[in-house]
């Protein structure tokens, strides 16, 4: 079977400004051995033989590498699309300028507090909130399709409010992540428990119920819950398929380590080094990401064995199941479980009844409209 690659999420440096409490790479000091700038162009061309789609380059902080726009200028030049993800505290007119020239699909900036206290103890960096404040700015006056990420912990989960209400009406598009305990900066103590979770997903539900997509485009992670019986408004589509870790994305290290999803930073799961074998090879390799590719229902953990989802599902997000059971295809932090967990018992039959009556509130048209927000077509209207 051939798997079409939509997004390649590329770790150009793990170097960074910022000492992030939920940083699940611990960036900072950049790894010893990082790829050079030929590398890099060589991998460019490999990405597209592959077939890829779009480039999405984050760190670290990405832009801290003085070669950040011969790579990012040589994958619009291939005809690939381009996101930056960056923390926003990095300024000059050459920045603006150069990311203007590269009309990037999106330029995301990292945002976890409404205001600067908090931002900046989470950031690690007086100041932060500012000068990404300012970038934000700069970026929506010059025009650059903006995104918003805030990855939320038990510190910052009633920001929320106070975020959608900075964000709205100007816009930016906004995606709602939880934070994973991978990194080494971060305590268990500060992971979202199950009712706040689920809390996260009815955060992102209201907002999409009350304002339309042009007014505050907003969506959950790939991480924020599956097959809801309630929710139906989170994700950019309207039906989780199963972990795309190797399916539609891959990721690659500053290393040349080439992995299914960034965020499982686990080095079990490293395919190969892009440095050693061709990126394409190593996707096309038979056998390659077996863990989303060869997946089967009977792989299934005991959190979802006996799921009827369980087939499309394939257990949830595979971070997601590490990080809480050591498993895969075991995802707890599931929307329908945890429901049936919270309401079967005080609804019974009339949940039934509720799930029917929520379930046409859905239109696809708004799963339309938010994929052009989210694609940085931010003036596009509907057919």
């Amino acid at each position: 079977m051939k798997y079409s690659l939509a997004c390649v999420v590329w770790e150009l440096t793990l170097g960074c400004n910022l000492k992030c409490l939920h940083c699940g790479s611990t960036a900072g000091r950049r790894r010893t051995r990082e790829l050079t700038t030929e590398e890099a162009l060589k991998i460019c061309a490999d990405l597209k033989q592959a077939g890829c789609r779009g480039v999405a380059l984050m760190g670290g902080e990405p832009l801290l590498r003085g070669d950040f726009f011969t790579i990012a200028s040589r994958v619009r030049e291939l005809g690939m699309e381009l996101s930056v993800i960056t923390n926003g505290t990095i300024h000059s007119e050459e920045i603006f300028a150069g990311l203007k020239k590269l009309k990037p699909r999106a330029v995301a900036v990292s945002l976890d507090a409404a205001g600067a206290a908090l931002h900046d103890r989470i950031r690690g960096a007086e100041g932060a909130f500012a000068r990404s404040g300012a970038f934000i700015e700069r970026c929506l006056k010059e025009g650059l399709p903006v995104s918003v990420i805030t990855t939320v912990h038990k510190l910052n989960i009633k920001e929320l409010p106070g975020l959608r209400d900075l964000l709205k009406g100007r816009g930016i598009a906004w995606q709602v992540q939880t934070a994973g305990a991978e990194g080494g900066r971060f305590s268990e103590e500060f992971l979202l428990d199950r009712e706040e979770f689920y809390s996260v997903g009815l955060f992102v539900e209201a907002c999409r119920r009350e304002y339309t997509p042009e007014e505050l485009p907003v969506i959950g992670a790939h991480d924020l819950g599956y097959n809801s019986l309630l929710l139906k408004n989170v994700s950019l589509y309207d039906k989780w398929e199963g972990c795309q870790a190797g399916i539609s994305v891959a990721g690659i290290r500053s290393d040349g380590d080439v992995l299914g999803c960034l965020a499982i930073n686990d080095g079990r799961f490293i395919e190969g080094s892009a440095l050693a074998t061709p990126f394409y090879e190593l996707w096309s390799r038979p056998g390659a990401f077996s863990y989303t590719r060869g997946s089967e229902t009977s792989q299934a953990g005991p959190n979802c064995s006996a799921c009827g989802h369980a087939q499309a599902c394939k257990g949830g997000c595979s971070e997601m199941s590490l990080m809480k059971t050591g498993a895969l295809h075991n995802d707890p932090y599931c929307f329908c479980a945890i429901e049936k967990e919270l309401f079967a018992e005080e609804l019974g039959d009339p949940f039934k009844k509720l799930k029917l009556r929520l379930a046409g509130l859905a239109g696809r048209g708004a799963f339309r409209r938010l994929g052009r927000m989210f694609s940085g077509e931010r003036g596009a209207r509907e057919n």
